[in-house]
């Protein structure tokens, strides 16, 4: 049988079947045919592998994001501010923050979950991780010496010792005091109960479980000591006498982003934050009312109020006493009284243009586009330790802490003070979401046209 490669070359051999005969020749060159690519079909490429990604830049932004949610950041940013670090490294990463607890996804690791303590960061280290922020967005740091930066920043000691803090507390009790209830005769009380309140955090700061207990126990003490010893010589209401002493307990911030978070759809940490919020209140008004069961609501005339003069100068001993009690950077206490005076400005001008309950509108609307413009100066501290003063000045935490503590006692006004607050909540938080809006918004216009007047002088 002629050769079918080679029809004039007779056949050398075979293997005999019902088809005929075959080659040795023939079986190896239809063998090679079959493995050679097919060009009619489209050839498929294996891609490689991802290479993992690097482990200092994992655990940073671990880290980071403890750190950004300790540092009162809302979910929202927090998310942005992880995944713009991580793009800057080349990695894709998805997050799922929340005040609680963090996922991690990139495309080069599997899901990881970061639980995050219940640890307030102090001014100072708020400043720190905004600027190391900074760094890690353009790529000037690496990862490893990013890692090494976060931790010195977590484990730096406070700028201030601690009595200078009972001081900050005192000042910042005296300065609230004249904010929400401006009796001059209370005033040195106001002092000595927030010092009171100061000691009692130094105690619960060595002892882990007083602290599990220290709201109900400062509101009981404290209702206590103004009922046995301020009450007889300022004939006010004692709730009024109790609020101004308690108010670094008063989650007035924690409330603000709570709303934020839930009008940016951010539905389970605003959620959380709002019921964790909600339950300091609780636990605030459950010992103001132990102590005023135990003791007896006294007869209260009412105290001769300070003049308008008294806001205004409650709101610089705020800043002081903020800058003491938080160990704020140094040079930060001119932009921080800034701030808080064009803040409170906003919201007395809010209260005669609008009412007193949307008055948090425009002191919101203001404190956003205003810190990031401080923070533009040369020695000013970043927005964020701005922002989170004037979160606390603007007092949603202390009218609802009103409100919960008359309905313990069973007084009607209680109810119109917790409509207040939550009018004066959302007031704010939809201000600073404008604020916000507008200052990203200013600041895109501003880059579009920094980039037409290079373009302009590049042509010439």
């Amino acid at each position: 049988m002629p050769d079918p490669i080679d029809p004039g070359r007779p056949s050398e051999a075979t293997s005999t079947g019902s088809g005929g005969i075959y080659h040795w020749r023939d079986q190896l060159r239809v063998t090679l045919r079959a493995l050679e690519p097919d060009d009619t079909q489209p050839m498929q490429r294996i891609s490689p592998e991802p290479l993992p990604t690097p482990p200092d830049l994992l655990e940073l932004l671990r880290a980071l994001g403890v750190a950004l949610l300790n540092s009162a950041d809302s979910a929202a940013t927090a998310t942005q501010t992880l995944q713009d670090v991580a793009a800057v490294y080349q990695v894709d990463l998805q997050a799922m923050v929340m005040p609680t607890g963090i996922l991690l996804r990139s495309s080069r690791s599997e899901v990881d979950l970061v639980t995050v303590p219940n640890r307030d960061l102090r001014l100072d280290q708020i400043g720190q991780v905004n600027d190391l922020v900074e760094l890690l967005r353009t790529g000037t740091i690496s990862p490893t010496a990013g890692l090494e930066r976060l931790d010195r920043i977590l484990t730096a000691e406070p700028r201030f010792p601690a009595w200078v803090s009972v001081v900050g507390q005192m000042v910042l009790a005296v300065g609230f005091g004249l904010l929400l209830n401006p009796d001059l005769v209370g005033l040195p009380f106001y002092a000595g109960l927030g010092l009171f309140v100061a000691l009692l955090r130094l105690l619960a700061g060595r002892w882990g479980t007083l602290s599990v207990a220290l709201p109900v126990l400062a509101a009981f003490l404290v209702t206590v000591l103004a009922v046995t010893v301020v009450a007889p010589f300022v004939r006010d209401d004692p709730v009024r006498l109790v609020v101004p002493g308690l108010i670094t307990f008063l989650p007035g911030a924690t409330l603000t982003i709570a709303t934020i978070e839930l009008a940016g759809a951010q539905i389970v940490s605003g959620a959380s934050r709002l019921v964790w919020g909600m339950s300091q209140l609780l636990l605030l008004a459950f010992g103001v009312f132990a102590g005023l069961n135990l003791i007896g609501y006294p007869e209260h005339t009412g105290a001769v109020q300070a003049g308008a003069w008294a806001p205004w100068v409650g709101v610089a001993l705020v800043g002081l006493g903020y800058m003491l009690y938080a160990s704020a950077p140094p040079g930060a206490l001119v932009f921080l009284l800034i701030a808080l005076y064009g803040s409170y400005a906003a919201q007395a001008a809010g209260a005669l243009l609008l009412t007193p309950a949307l008055s948090g509108l425009l002191g919101g609307l203001v404190i956003v586009p205003l810190s990031h413009l401080l923070s533009k100066f040369p020695q000013s501290p970043p927005g964020a330790v701005l922002l989170l003063p004037a979160f606390w000045l603007l007092l949603p935490g202390a009218l609802g802490f009103r409100g919960v503590s008359s309905l313990a006692m069973g007084e009607t006004g209680g109810v119109q003070d917790l409509i207040i607050t939550g009018i004066s909540i959302f007031a704010v938080a939809v201000g600073v979401l404008v604020g916000m809006s507008i200052t990203r918004d200013a600041g895109a216009i501003r880059r579009t046209w920094r980039l037409r007047l290079l373009r302009r002088r590049n042509r010439r």
